[in-house]
C-alpha cells in the first residue's frame, strides 16, 4: 500500500516516551482497526545501542512538541480520508488529535499528479493520524480485493511513505556524510531514501524522502524525522511558512476564519523593510537564486533599491514587497527565515574564529 508523505546533533538518544494519548479503544471501534491502536509512545522511546530503552532525558521529546508534515496522496487515498460528506477526515481529526488539511480536487503536488495532506499539531497526534490514515487505507484496500474475482487473499503489507521538506533540512536530517539518516535505518529497520540532487533543477525548493517497511518500522522512522525537525532551531520558523504558503496558495483548505481575515488575505497591499546590505545578500542568495525562490513560492512581486542610493550613514536599502496581503505576509515570513538562516551562520564563524586564538 503506497501512501506518499510530504512531511538536525544527533537525537535518537533524545527520544523518550509519550505519556499523552488517545484511549486506543475509541480509536479502534470509531476506525475498524483491527485490534487496538498502539500507543504512539513506543515509537518515540530512547534508544540505547540501537534498541528501545524507556529511560528518558530532561530534554528529550514528550510527544507533546508541535510538528507539521506535508503528505501526497492519490486520489484514491483523498476519497478514503475524505469520506462521504467529509465523515471520515472529521473522525481522523477527532480520533488523533491532528488537524487534516487536504487540497481541492485538481490541485496537486507540482509536478505529480498527487493531492497535498498536510498534518499538524503535537507529535504524539500526528503520529496517530498517520498510524490510523495508513489503517483506513489498508482496509480499503482490502474491501476492494475482496470484491474482486480472483483477488489474492490476505497478504503481508509493507507501507510507503514520502516525506518531503526543504532541501536545507533534508540537508541536516542526511547528517554528516549521511551519518543521521544511517542511523534512522538502524534505528527503525525501515528503508529510507533521501532524493537525489541530480533529480531536482535549481528552482526545486523541496526534497523528497521515501520511508518503506513494515507499519511499525515505519511509524518508527517517522517519529525519529519528525523529532529531529522538531529539535531543530530553524523548524519553528519552517512550520510557519509551511502553513502559511499552503493556505495562501490554496493547496490545502485554509484555516476556518472569519469572513473580515477572508477578505484583507486578498487585498492588495505592499510592505517596505529597511534592511542592511549584509542582511540584503542573504535575501538575494547565489546569483539571485533565493529572490527569485521567495517571489515565485509567495506569488509576490520585491523590488531593492539600488546601492548607489543607499544611506551611508545607516547602510540600509529598501526592500519593497508588493502583491495581495496574504501573499506579502508569507514573503515577510520567508524573508525572516533566511535573515536567521544568515546570521545563524555568520555567528558560528566568528565563534570558529575567537576558537582559534
Amino acid at each position: 500500500h503506497l501512501l506518499i508523505l510530504h512531511s538536525f546533533h544527533h537525537p535518537i538518544k533524545r527520544l523518550c516516551g509519550a505519556s499523552t494519548g488517545l484511549p486506543a479503544q475509541m480509536a479502534s471501534e470509531e476506525h475498524g482497526v483491527e485490534g487496538p491502536v498502539p500507543d504512539m509512545g513506543k515509537y518515540m522511546l530512547a534508544t540505547e545501542g540501537g534498541q528501545p530503552s524507556s529511560a528518558s532525558g530532561a530534554d528529550g521529546a514528550s510527544g507533546t512538541q508541535q510538528v507539521v508534515t506535508k503528505l501526497l496522496v492519490t486520489n484514491p487515498i483523498a476519497g478514503s480520508v475524505i469520506g462521504k460528506a467529509g465523515a471520515n477526515i472529521e473522525q481522523l481529526q477527532r480520533s488523533s488529535g491532528a488537524r487534516i488539511q487536504l487540497s481541492r480536487a485538481g490541485e496537486f503536488y507540482p509536478g505529480t499528479s498527487d493531492r497535498v495532506l498536510l498534518l499538524s499539531g503535537s507529535l504524539h497526534s500526528v503520529l496517530t493520524a498517520v498510524f490510523l490514515i495508513l489503517e483506513k487505507v489498508a482496509r480499503d484496500s482490502a474491501v476492494g480485493k475482496a470484491k474482486t474475482p480472483g483477488a489474492r487473499g490476505k497478504e503481508e503489507r509493507e507501507d510507503e511513505i514520502k516525506l518531503a521538506l526543504s532541501r536545507r533540512l533534508c540537508g541536516l536530517l542526511i547528517g554528516h556524510k549521511g551519518q543521521t539518516v544511517r542511523d534512522f535505518i538502524a534505528d527503525s529497520g525501515a528503508n529510507i531514501r533521501v532524493q537525489s540532487l541530480s533529480e531536482l533543477t535549481p528552482s526545486d525548493p523541496e526534497r523528497t524522502i521515501s520511508i518503506s517497511g513494515a507499519r511499525d518500522q515505519v511509524l518508527r522512522a517517522v517519529a525519529l524525522v519528525l523529532n529531529t525537525l522538531s529539535l531543530h532551531e530553524q523548524f519553528p520558523a519552517y512550520m510557519e511558512t509551511t502553513l502559511q504558503l499552503a493556505t495562501n496558495q490554496g493547496v490545502v483548505l485554509p484555516p476556518r476564519s472569519s469572513a473580515a481575515k477572508s477578505v484583507l488575505s486578498q487585498a492588495r497591499a505592499a510592505l517596505t523593510l529597511y534592511l542592511n546590505d549584509d542582511d540584503v545578500g542573504a535575501i538575494l542568495g547565489r546569483k539571485g537564486q533565493n529572490l527569485v525562490d521567495i517571489q515565485q513560492s509567495a506569488r509576490v512581486t520585491i523590488k531593492i533599491s539600488d546601492r548607489s542610493k543607499m544611506d551611508p550613514s545607516t547602510n540600509e536599502r529598501d526592500v519593497t514587497i508588493s502583491g495581495t496581503y496574504g501573499s506579502v505576509k508569507l514573503a515577510e515570513a520567508m524573508i525572516a527565515e533566511k535573515l536567521n538562516q544568515s546570521r545563524a551562520r555568520n555567528a558560528g564563524r566568528e565563534e570558529g574564529m575567537h576558537d582559534d586564538y
